[in-house]
């Protein structure tokens, strides 16, 4: 099976190796070797030098400890949001007593940077603007530099959901004026869902001295503590830091400028291949984690994903919400090397072609492949 999707992505095989191992013991007198080093090679693939935990929860849990951690009933936040993911920010916002104003951008297009500027000098009290980096359910980067280059100026924090765009683009927190940062497992880091991290910076230390938010199980204080000793609070998920371990060697191998790039051209074949086929790109400021691709009124969707995975045995992603049926979700994020991107793309090619799409089949394989070699 070809998993072309945005996550849970393929694990290596030298990561499943690692994972088959002996079970270790997180109190024993190794782990501590063990935590300590995945956290601070973990800090270069954001790239930050902000301090770094790793928490026993999905990427939400984090996003959620972004929260508890820096804000009190009663805040003012404001969310720069256009998509499904972006929406997750507000719904603990408010499950937490916490005033959300929004900044809304058409599902497609990316959040405008002047739209945030507009939003704080109106609610100057906000204690800080959350937002998505890349937005897996459109495909669309958000302009994270540009908004942080605005944040900075105020007294609000940055707070960013990087969970899909680590290692697949820079996320670099201090150069950026980001806050909080988060990511997870699951995704660019190639290991399976189970666990989440979290870059707080000093600014956000200093939010976490005043809030109030009830926590205990994602309270940062426990962890920054813990984690002097190498340990965590909690139980971690000490068979997937093995695998992590795994993954950040070969992260650190490959190089991340290496990885950042490789993404970048695999993305960018991915869309040659769309636009050969003549169909609709639907991201207008597209991300390198995945390629949204619009499927013409005609052809259903669904239909299409149900038969790429039992005709052709590739998985991708497909629309959420209003755009169930609508696009396809096609995913480049980690472990997925080219021949596997050219031989999903042949499969949607044939796929809808079968279904009687307008489609010269070759024509985007042969787009992309030319892009792959470069």
């Amino acid at each position: 099976m070809i998993l072309l999707i945005p996550g849970p992505t393929p694990i290596p095989n030298r990561v499943q190796t690692a994972m088959a191992g002996p079970l270790v013991y997180h109190r024993g007198p190794d782990f501590p070797a063990l935590l300590t080093g995945i956290v601070e090679d973990v800090k270069r693939v954001f790239p930050t030098g902000h301090d770094v935990y790793l928490l026993s929860t999905s990427g939400t849990g984090a996003m959620e400890a972004a929260v508890v951690n820096t804000l009190s009933p009663g805040d003012s936040v404001i969310v720069a949001r256009a998509g499904n993911f972006g929406l997750r920010w507000d719904k603990i916002c408010e499950a937490y007593g916490i005033d959300v104003v929004i900044v809304e951008a058409e599902w497609g297009k990316a959040v405008d940077p002047d739209c945030v500027r507009a939003a704080l000098v109106a609610n100057p009290s906000a204690r800080a603007v959350l937002a998505t980096h890349s937005e897996t359910s459109t495909g669309v980067l958000h302009d994270i530099e540009a908004i942080g280059k605005i944040v900075s100026g105020t007294d609000a924090l940055l707070i960013v959901d990087g969970v899909s765009s680590v290692c697949a683009h820079p996320l670099p927190t201090d150069d950026w004026g980001v806050d909080v940062a988060v990511t997870a497992s699951q995704k660019g880091l190639m290991v399976p869902p189970g666990f989440a991290i979290i870059a707080f910076g000093p600014k956000a230390g200093k939010a976490s001295e005043r809030s109030t938010l009830p926590k205990h199980y994602l309270d940062l204080s426990e962890y920054r503590q813990s984690l002097e000793e190498g340990r965590g609070p909690f139980t971690l998920p000490v068979t997937l830091l093995v695998g992590a371990r795994a993954a950040l060697d070969a992260i650190g191998e490959e190089g991340i400028d290496s990885i950042w790039e490789r993404h970048a051209r695999q993305a960018s074949a991915a869309r040659a291949a769309t636009n050969a086929l003549g169909l609709d790109l639907f991201a207008e400021r597209p991300s390198n984690v995945l390629t949204s691709i619009g499927l013409p009124e005609t052809i259903d969707g669904l239909e299409v994903m149900t038969r790429l995975r039992e005709q052709h045995g590739v998985v991708v992603g497909g629309g959420l919400a209003h755009l169930r049926g609508r696009i396809l979700r096609v995913s480049n994020l980690g472990y997925v090397v080219d021949e596997d991107l050219l031989a999903g793309i042949e499969a949607i090619e044939t796929v809808l072609s079968d279904m009687g799409g307008d489609i010269e089949v070759g024509a985007g394989v042969t787009s992309a492949r030319d892009v792959l070699k470069k």
